[in-house]
């Protein structure tokens, strides 16, 4: 098994991703080799609702999603147990919540791939998950990132700075451009070692994916 990470193209703003976080985290803590169980991962950003409004408040999310056609219940439905057989807590209704902008998230976790340690990064990641499917929480609000860089153990004026003064929109482009240029067009979608698999697929398959399995 090579040194280089996992790949993971994802977005704070699908549940999918939060789910399918976990169930890598877990396909590596129980690989059957010990190249694999040492695979280190990482998340690159990926456009899921780039015309999300950046206004205070966002959107409401179930209209969006109805008017795309999406049966809001059933997914829901779908979901909620297997968001529980991973030991994520997730709302058991969407009604009255919001849909926000990720781009500065995205933008901060890049930041801080850059100038924070690994396990900050990891713990970024943990609490942007939880603030947007969990908590709820606008996080395209400069002060609500500030909070959570600082909760990850980050520099948080640094952290505001750093996204007021638009350090990382290029990357964050850059990053967007990739996918798109590797055919990425949901998520999450895994790569390792020129692999691919798409979708929160179940941790067998990702597994699979690790040990380099046709």
């Amino acid at each position: 098994m090579p040194d280089e990470p996992v790949i993971m193209f994802s977005d704070y703003a699908c549940p999918w991703c939060y789910l399918g976080r976990a169930r890598l985290s877990r396909a590596i803590a129980e690989g059957g080799s010990e190249a694999a169980r040492g695979r280190t991962t990482k998340l690159l950003p990926f456009p899921l609702s780039p015309d999300t409004p950046t206004t205070p408040g966002g959107r409401d999310i179930v209209a969006h999603l109805r008017a795309r056609g999406l049966d809001v219940e059933a997914a829901m439905a779908r979901l909620a147990p297997m968001m529980a057989a991973e030991g994520l807590e997730y709302p058991a209704a969407l009604e009255g919540r919001r849909q926000f902008n990720t781009s500065r998230a995205q933008e901060l976790a890049l930041w801080a791939e850059a100038t924070g340690t690994p396990e900050q990064l990891d713990a970024l990641h943990d609490r942007l998950f939880r603030a947007y499917q969990v908590e709820n929480l606008d996080v395209h609000d400069l002060g609500v990132l500030a909070q959570i860089a600082a909760e990850a153990g980050l520099d948080a004026d640094a952290a505001r700075a750093a996204l007021e003064a638009g350090e990382f929109i290029t990357a964050r482009e850059q990053a967007w451009r990739v996918a798109m240029q590797a055919g990425v067009r949901s998520v999450p979608t895994y790569v390792s070692e020129g692999r691919g698999v798409v979708g929160a697929q179940p941790v067998e398959v990702l597994r699979e994916l690790l040990e380099g399995q046709p």
